[in-house]
């Protein structure tokens, strides 16, 4: 679902962009709520602020840059009609991978992301962390389309966290 989000340029609704059903929603929303639920002082919960605050600050890059959002557009297109074509996910992995350092990175702003080095050496692991960082800004201009904002993220967590639970037991009979 992460990387077909990449590919709705031109959504419908917010539902398209993730496969036009809300069972395709679960996984991502039971990730978030027990992200968010850690604790505000545990350095998992501050690896991902930081992660997300650099995605926010590249998005906002993107969003000054009509050349780069053009681009982008354009070589989305591209890539989605030939996924759509033979549906083969390692083939996006690596397109979307390789568009992300030719434009996002060219930006100014890198994330660095921790690990464990023999992991993070592999290519595949490379272009599969590449295409979720993508899809991280894809749901951050989402988000942002829809009114939020970086403080709505770190103070009104207890408010997300609700939602999500409420969310979720709406939807437990869909999964």
């Amino acid at each position: 679902m992460c990387l077909k989000s990449i590919l709705e340029i031109n959504p419908t609704s917010v539902i398209t962009i993730y496969g036009n059903h809300e069972k395709n929603l679960v996984i991502g929303l039971k990730i978030l709520l027990s992200t968010l639920t850690f604790s505000s002082f545990s350095y998992s919960y501050c690896e991902l602020i930081k992660y997300i605050l650099n995605m926010i600050t590249i998005e906002r890059k993107l969003k000054n840059n009509r050349m780069a959002i053009y681009s982008l557009r354009n070589k989305i297109a591209v890539i989605s009609g030939e996924y759509y074509l033979n549906y083969n996910i390692k083939n996006l992995t690596s397109k979307l991978a390789n568009l992300y350092l030719e434009i996002i990175s060219s930006l100014g702003s890198r994330i660095l992301v921790k690990g464990v080095k023999n992991f993070l050496q592999d290519l595949q692991i490379q272009e599969k962390i590449r295409c979720l960082l993508f899809s991280g800004i894809r749901s951050i201009v989402l988000w942002k389309q829809y009114g939020g904002n970086q403080l709505q993220l770190i103070y009104f967590r207890c408010f997300i966290i609700k939602k999500i639970k409420k969310i979720l037991y709406d939807l437990r009979d869909i999964t």
